[in-house]
């Protein structure tokens, strides 16, 4: 049988015991009687501070929610701790891609990952890939909404709402993974970037500085640039390339080039992005940060500064690679991400 973590009531002796909810909120209804001092109960769930139990000994009602502290003051002593809970790897692909061809992009890294030891995974999708997109989801505002869309798909793939995650973000990526992070708290044990510079608390971050460039521009600039990230794509390149008539030209005939456009304008141009006060702030989380040595805007001083958003162990890993192939295998079938992480995670899980 599992190990279950047990409680031991420490709090509530001068009082008749501890207060008693009937769901997790602080506002649910109020249990009738209160759970004893010195009574065992089994832990059902610990999310944050509120622990939902099953009596075992003493007085009180058979189940119920109660907080484990107040302020700095213990109510519950935790006697039987279990074995650590396996984590739930969550991933995010960069931006300019699909649903489908996102999750296609990363699962060489998934399959790396479950080689490693980990047993459970979900990829993660951009706002417009959940019908958030469109008047009203602009800017910084919406980017909380997001969030909580996110958190609601981590927790259905989740064994519970307690599980610990280790998130992974490439390049755009990195914005909702490190805004979970900063929602989730503690939950969050470790976090690896790739390809994408430090963001800073208070400064706006790339996506909010690129939708303003690209909303005084046109459809040829915002294909340009994300041409520059995709050297490989000789199509997309040869399109840029030609003249404004051209390429307008090229651009109607194109389904391609239509379907990329509207999903770089859903992405990129009027897309919502992080509230830099509200959204990141310093994380219990381990952060590795992988910069691309063959990309300009990832180079090991442009992933020096993600140590100033982590509590815990920072590393800034140099790979030898591009902005986008930094997640294939090279042309001898090996990836340095990829064993980079299979070491770090099977170091974790040890």
């Amino acid at each position: 049988m599992d190990e279950k973590a047990i409680w031991e009531v420490i709090g509530g002796k001068d009082k008749g015991g501890i207060m008693v909810r009937e769901g997790r909120g602080l506002r649910s209804k109020e249990a009738s009687e209160r759970l004893a001092f010195s009574s065992f109960v089994e832990e059902v769930e610990l999310i944050g501070e509120r622990l939902h139990y099953k009596l075992m000994t003493g007085s009180g009602p058979t189940t119920g929610w109660v907080s484990i502290n107040i302020g700095d003051k213990d109510l519950l002593k935790c006697v039987v701790k279990p074995p650590p809970k396996p984590p739930l790897f969550c991933a995010w692909y960069s931006g300019g891609f699909t649903k489908a061809d996102g999750e296609k992009l990363l699962s060489p890294l998934i399959g790396a990952v479950h080689s490693a030891g980990v047993k459970k995974t979900c990829v993660l999708h951009f706002p417009d890939a959940y019908d958030m997109y469109g008047e009203g989801w602009e800017g910084r505002d919406p980017w909380s909404k997001y969030v909580d869309k996110v958190v609601e798909e981590i927790n259905k793939v989740a064994d519970s709402e307690s599980q610990p995650l280790i998130l992974f973000g490439h390049s755009r990526g990195a914005a909702p993974a490190i805004s979970v992070a900063t929602r989730l708290g503690t939950r969050v044990k470790q976090i690896y970037i790739a390809a994408c510079g430090a963001m800073k608390a208070g400064e706006a971050t790339a996506w909010e500085t690129l939708s303003l460039v690209f909303k005084k521009g046109g459809d040829k600039e915002l294909l340009t640039w994300f041409s520059s990230l995709q050297p490989e794509n000789v199509f997309l390149k040869r399109a840029v390339e030609q003249g404004d008539d051209d390429f307008a030209a090229q651009v109607s005939s194109s389904k391609f080039l239509k379907d990329m456009l509207s999903l770089m304008r859903r992405q990129y141009r009027d897309a919502m992005y992080p509230d830099p006060h509200r959204d990141f702030k310093a994380v219990s989380a381990n952060i590795t940060a992988f910069a691309a040595l063959l990309d300009e805007g990832s180079q090991p001083e442009h992933m020096e500064d993600w140590k100033l958003l982590t509590l815990g162990k920072f590393q800034n890993v140099s790979l030898n690679a591009g902005h986008m192939d930094c997640l294939a295998p090279n042309d001898s079938g090996k990836c340095e991400l990829f064993e980079y992480m299979q070491t770090d995670l099977k170091q974790f899980l040890a």
